[in-house]
């Protein structure tokens, strides 16, 4: 009886841990690794999605987990909306070359991420009560040629994680936006040089 239990347990963690709450497409473009503790800027990125200020949220979540993983090293944000606002920079997705390379220069970076919020919303299911769903693209540029070298696409639902009646579900855009930040920063990570 004993055994049947921790398997029954066992069997449920691991459904937990493999249900989802997000899919992503990532890809690394080109051959060469991205060096050790790279200089990254996080851009502002674009909001798509209608509901307000989820550019910056989601900004700000990728800005605090790249910060807090010691395999980066990011620029301030403060700093870098100084920068764009000096450089009358007004999207972070069109950037040219031209911007690219100032940005580098001025904030002594490697590297830019930048992306856009396709979706950040929350909606009523019948059994579940709200269910977040929030997808967003980005890109990190390299400064040094102006070449994107890793892109991603992250489409989330809070109710793909669940098991069972409820079990596993993610009722909050916010919980499952911090989930799927921190895998698009665990992904970059898994191309940097060791």
């Amino acid at each position: 009886m004993k055994t049947v239990v921790k398997t029954l347990v066992g069997l449920t963690a691991l459904a937990l841990i493999a249900g989802c709450a997000s899919n992503m497409v990532a890809r690394k473009r080109g051959d060469q690794p991205i060096p050790a503790r790279p200089r990254i800027a996080v851009l502002p990125f674009e909001n798509l999605s209608g509901r307000e200020n989820a550019g910056d949220v989601v900004t700000d979540y990728f800005q605090s987990a790249m910060a807090a993983d010691a395999r980066f090293v990011t620029a301030e944000l403060g700093e870098t909306y100084d920068v764009l606002r000096r450089n009358r920079i007004r999207s972070s997705w069109l950037l040219t070359e031209e911007q690219i390379n100032n940005l580098g220069k001025e904030l002594a970076i490697d590297y830019i991420l930048t992306g856009s919020i396709l979706e950040y919303d929350e909606y009523e299911n019948n059994y579940l009560g709200r269910v977040p769903q929030v997808s967003f693209n980005t890109r990190l540029i390299d400064c040094s040629t102006g070449n994107t070298v890793w892109t991603a696409v992250s489409n989330g639902r809070g109710d793909r994680g669940e098991v069972a009646f409820g079990i596993g579900t993610i009722t909050s855009a916010e919980v499952l936006a911090r989930k799927m930040v921190s895998s698009a920063v665990n992904n970059i990570a898994g191309h940097i040089e060791r």
